[in-house]
């Protein structure tokens, strides 16, 4: 691609790794995800990412959690599922679906939103970079991918755009952690 082709963006940033979980609900009144948002927040658990949708009346909705915070979830959710008797499905069976080593790539701030969004999917899923959720806004492009693909996600970006001079992929140097007083 041309140098005048790619769009101008403010930067690129990688986070740390997560834990990417994607829920399903099974009926319109199905409350396990909220349920699970309730103990999770309790537990003070911090969700860089959460984006959901609906078809046809039930909820689809994507989280992470850092790779740290992970044990707690896992936990979280055993304690939802305890207690249950034989042949009771547990609250969570046939909902929730996780993936280890899952990274967020945000690119921002973009305002070129529908032509970005359109060529960044194009270009990952020619370099076979496969995305397991997205959320967008008029600011930043949010993609959850492999961790260990997030350089080659970056790399396979660059014909498509434009970063400020000497620009290099913004790295959390340092984690923030909610304690309890």
């Amino acid at each position: 691609m041309a140098e005048e082709q790619r769009i101008a963006i403010g930067g690129i940033r990688f986070s740390v790794e997560l834990v990417h979980y994607r829920h399903r609900q099974l009926s319109p009144d199905d409350r396990s995800l909220a349920d699970l948002l309730h103990l999770v927040a309790g537990r003070r658990i911090n969700l860089p990412f959460f984006c959901s949708g609906r078809t046809d009346g039930l909820a689809t909705s994507s989280f992470c959690v850092a790779a740290a915070d992970a044990l707690e979830v896992d936990a979280t959710l055993a304690a939802m599922d305890g207690g249950r008797g034989a042949g009771d499905a547990p609250p969570l069976a046939g909902r929730l679906a996780k993936t280890e080593r899952v990274g967020t790539l945000t690119i921002f701030p973009h305002r070129h939103s529908p032509a970005l969004l359109g060529r960044v999917i194009v270009s990952l899923a020619g370099a076979q970079i496969a995305i397991h959720s997205l959320c967008t806004s008029i600011s930043a492009l949010s993609l959850n991918i492999d961790f260990d693909l997030l350089e080659r996600a970056a790399a396979t970006l660059q014909p498509v755009v434009s970063l400020p001079e000497h620009h290099a992929p913004f790295r959390p140097e340092f984690a923030i952690r909610q304690i309890e007083r």
